[in-house]
């Protein structure tokens, strides 16, 4: 066994090494069991390899080799990485208008482009693994590469006409001189003629199946934090159903298997505790006295209700709707995230500098404005530019890290996810989300409450991945403000906390909500509200518009200025910290 897993390394270094390639490693998986229920996966920039992964009867050796150099070469030449693959894709997309095919069209390529163009021309012969075929049922994506490979070498007679016809069309297409995203446009009108011919060939079933049988693999799988880079291009999809599409293609064959059941049960110890806290705070409720009277706040509900936020519980069966939740997780998380990069890159304030002040210079004209150091200047007299001015000189720390004092607010981020709030949930989902990175990549701590007719809420103590799922969530109900629950955060602190909400105004408990958050505002806390244009509620709107020391934004067009509001917003408390 030694002996073998020697060979394995010696085989793969080789590979690595002709294709120039970034470092990884390499990590053999006992014979006995697989890696995440695969033979073969990259994460991380760790390949994981079973010995089960060589086919029987085949030249073990001379198989790993040039599965090697076919794997690496996929990172190498085509498609490279995940920008370039997805480039493709949506010029796939394009021409078939379905993004299962659209990704089947792109794979397709990527293989003969790897196999019958690149490996044949570095290495003079066609890759060893392209004369095995039949021998893993791997649903449709199998099934073509079969007809494929059987085209260029014919070891037995393809019994399907049309996916004969079309294998060598795509062997043609795969040899002309032409740009990548025309050949895989080609490939697709190819694969659209197929599935005309044989509907059957094309069920959901076996397409499903052709995207899960193995993972693409790109340079970003040979490189440390993988699913953030794999962020940086999720992050600018915008269409839904394209977002949802690009989840099950790039995302999810990257996450651990049992990802969705640690998720549950994580959710599941969030929830009882959000039920044993609603338990002890109406004992609290019996046992205090009752509080006075404020005068009721009129308003026009539209047909609506009135509910009290009694009436507002926490939902409990949040676990039934996981699968929607955490693709619109890392869709609205990688979409905040290219916000607030881009925001700091594009903004003319100074660049966040990772140095320590050493000791103190001359200040000259020249120099800028925000280097003179006024309070050690009057120390040397009365300011005289060039003589008594100063400047401190700034040296790198040794890590590239730099130090910044100051205070950083604990941050509240309340997401209103009601129906009328529907049409513009997604830009709302990724506004939250802005506020609640910003704070947290500051070093603030961060509490998150998403609400309608009930709410979910993780406080303070909850781990970063339940807020996130929190704040992904939408119930399309009614409107009840979650000022109890707000109370309960904000009695954890004894500071002065910032409070993000964004919402159409349409509460219908308005009446509690305007005095709860005048008195706030009289603590000291600060509170930002971003009015959505939704569900026109403009009565109740102007009455919360009214609560003195509130930082009010109207929103008229979500997706064109919300995100840029929030961030505006949020960097007046946080953009000092943020690097």
């Amino acid at each position: 066994m030694n002996k073998r897993k020697i060979d394995l390394v010696e085989i793969f270094n080789q590979a690595w090494s002709e294709l120039y390639c970034p470092p990884v490693r390499l990590s053999i998986v006992d014979e006995s069991g697989d890696s995440d229920g695969c033979l073969f996966t990259v994460a991380n920039g760790i390949i994981y390899l079973s010995p089960k992964r060589i086919p029987r009867g085949v030249d073990p050796e001379r198989y790993l080799l040039w599965f090697f150099r076919h794997q690496l070469a996929h990172i190498h030449h085509c498609p490279y990485d995940i920008k370039t693959a997805y480039s493709l894709e949506r010029a796939a997309y394009r021409i078939i208008n379905n993004w299962d095919l659209a990704y089947l069209a792109m794979r397709i390529f990527s293989e003969v482009q790897v196999d019958l163009r690149y490996l044949p021309s570095k290495y003079g012969e066609l890759p060893y693994h392209v004369r095995i075929v039949g021998r893993e049922d791997s649903g449709l994506f199998g099934r073509i590469m079969d007809a494929i490979y059987l085209c260029v070498n014919p070891a037995f007679k393809i019994e399907n006409l049309n996916l004969a016809e079309a294998a060598r069309e795509i062997i043609f297409i795969s040899h002309l001189e032409r740009p990548w995203h025309l050949k895989v446009q080609m490939i697709a009108s190819v694969l659209g003629r197929l599935m005309r011919m044989e509907p059957r060939l094309f069920s959901k079933r076996e397409i499903k199946k052709s995207i899960r049988s193995e993972t693409l693999y790109v340079r970003e799988d040979f490189l440390n934090s993988t699913i953030e880079r794999i962020l940086e291009t999720y992050g600018l999809v915008r269409d839904e159903d394209e977002a949802q599409r690009f989840f099950e293609q790039w995302l999810r064959p990257r996450l651990p298997s049992d990802e969705n059941e640690r998720l549950k049960k994580t959710l599941s110890l969030n929830l009882r505790g959000s039920k044993r806290i609603l338990k002890d705070l109406k004992v609290e409720k019996k046992d205090s006295k009752p509080a006075k009277k404020r005068p009721a706040i009129g308003g026009d509900l539209k047909g609506e209700p009135h509910l009290s936020v009694s009436s507002s519980k926490p939902y409990e069966k949040i676990r039934e709707r996981l699968d929607e939740i955490l693709w619109r997780r890392y869709w609205f998380k990688s979409r905040a995230q290219q916000a607030i990069i881009e925001y700091i890159t594009e903004s003319r304030r100074r660049r966040p500098a990772w140095s320590i002040m050493r000791y103190p210079d001359e200040w000259y004209i020249e120099d800028d404005i925000e280097e003179l150091d006024l309070e050690a200047s009057l120390e040397e007299g009365p300011i005289i530019p060039e003589v008594t001015t100063l400047r401190w000189i700034e040296e790198p720390t040794p890590y590239g890290q730099s130090f910044s004092s100051g205070f950083v607010p604990s941050a509240i981020i309340v997401l209103d996810a009601s129906l009328s709030m529907i049409e513009a949930h997604n830009e709302a989902a990724v506004a939250a989300f802005i506020a609640y990175l910003s704070a947290r990549r500051s070093g603030g701590e961060t509490a998150v409450i998403t609400f309608s007719t009930g709410f979910a809420s993780a406080d303070w103590r909850s781990p970063d991945e339940v807020k996130e799922l929190i704040l992904s969530m939408r119930f399309d109900e009614f409107t009840i403000f979650p000022l109890h629950e707000i109370r309960r955060f904000i009695s954890e602190k004894a500071e002065p906390c910032f409070i993000v909400v964004i919402t159409d105004g349409g509460w219908q408990n308005l009446d509690e909500a305007i005095p709860f958050l005048e008195d706030l505002s009289d603590l000291g806390h600060r509170i930002a509200i971003f009015l959505i244009k939704g569900g026109e509620y403009s009565d109740r709107i102007d009455s919360i518009r009214r609560i003195p020391n509130l930082q009010i934004y109207s929103v008229t067009d979500p997706e064109r200025d919300l995100n840029g509001l929030v961030l505006s917003e949020t960097m007046k408390s946080y953009g000092r910290f943020l690097t």
